[in-house]
């Protein structure tokens, strides 16, 4: 006798509960987003358990409920980004690592690298969807167009605007499908010593950063470009900074990241610094320093 349709979709919800959180923080790159609307989404699948007879797979369904319930809560959040904005860091200790060509995907199945995640946040909540659905969660296109409420061809040009958008934010497609560990552990050793030439020696010429200070914390309202104009503002950020740091590389976002703590202050988390790397240096980094950004953090990275 075949399992139920109940049955099917609870078996699916605990097989898939991992990436169905995963799918939704890359669609909002909020934490306590993802976590709410994970859990709307189970409830919408349990609800309507009835219609997984006309669907082809489970899975599929599941990934669908989820990004129409994404798409609502976009629909309703309408708030301007800040170009220096950029995601909640997570830890996520069941990524695995992966050495794959950059050239081979712009997007991986189960990508929750940070400058990916940020990246994706820069696209429209269709283009987000139509992304994450084909490429990474592997639907087809006509699936893909039932979701947005459109047809396949509709889909298809969004899908590849889609691809074009996340390949302009990304802003580098020169660069390691994952963060160098080597260039890591040396960038957070630069770090904590707050040696100008140590951080020199591991910079791109062309490398960009940025900081995102949310509403608390004073930073520059830009990006960033070309190693000179980082070493200053690292420089800078020594002077106002004049009490030791701690540093070490901790896996966040599936890849090495560094996390700065304040000793003198019960290790309170500073700030985290999550780059990307090619040929041995940094080619992008990407700080966050808004504490509530951070907050999540300070039980779990000690």
């Amino acid at each position: 006798m075949p399992d139920s349709p109940s049955t099917v979709v609870l078996a699916a919800i605990e097989r898939q509960r991992k990436r169905l959180w995963a799918h939704c923080y890359r669609m909002t790159g909020r934490r306590n987003d993802a976590d709410d609307l994970c859990q709307e989404a189970i409830a919408r699948a349990i609800e309507r358990a009835a219609d997984l007879a006309h669907e082809t797979t489970v899975d599929g369904w599941l990934f669908r409920i989820a990004t129409t319930v994404c798409l609502d809560h976009l629909r309703h959040r309408r708030r301007v980004e800040r170009v220096t904005e950029l995601v909640d860091p997570v830890i996520l200790d069941d990524v695995p690592a992966r050495a794959v060509d950059p050239e081979a995907a712009t997007i991986l199945r189960d990508d929750v690298r940070f400058a990916v995640v940020a990246a994706v946040q820069r696209l429209s909540p269709k283009q987000r969807a139509a992304l994450l659905l084909h490429d990474v969660c592997g639907l087809p296109l006509v699936e893909v167009a039932t979701t947005l409420g459109t047809n396949a061809n509709a889909a298809k040009a969004t899908l590849h605007r889609a691809r074009d958008a996340l390949e302009r934010a990304r802003g580098r497609t020169d660069v390691d499908a994952m963060a160098d560990p080597q260039v890591v552990a040396r960038l957070a050793a630069a770090l904590a010593s707050r040696s100008v030439d140590a951080l020199a020696a591991l910079l791109a010429d062309d490398v960009w950063g940025v900081v995102d200070g949310g509403d608390a914390i004073r930073v520059a309202t830009k990006p960033s470009f070309g190693a000179r104009a980082l070493l200053r503002r690292f420089a800078n950020l020594n002077r106002r900074v004049p009490f030791p740091v701690a540093c070490r590389v901790v896996r966040m976002n599936g890849e090495p990241a560094v996390v700065v703590t304040i000793p003198s202050a019960g290790d309170a988390t500073f700030a985290t610094v999550h780059v990307e790397t090619r040929d041995g240096r940094v080619a992008a980094m990407r700080v966050v320093r808004d504490p509530v950004k951070l907050a999540p953090l300070q039980a779990v990275v000690h």
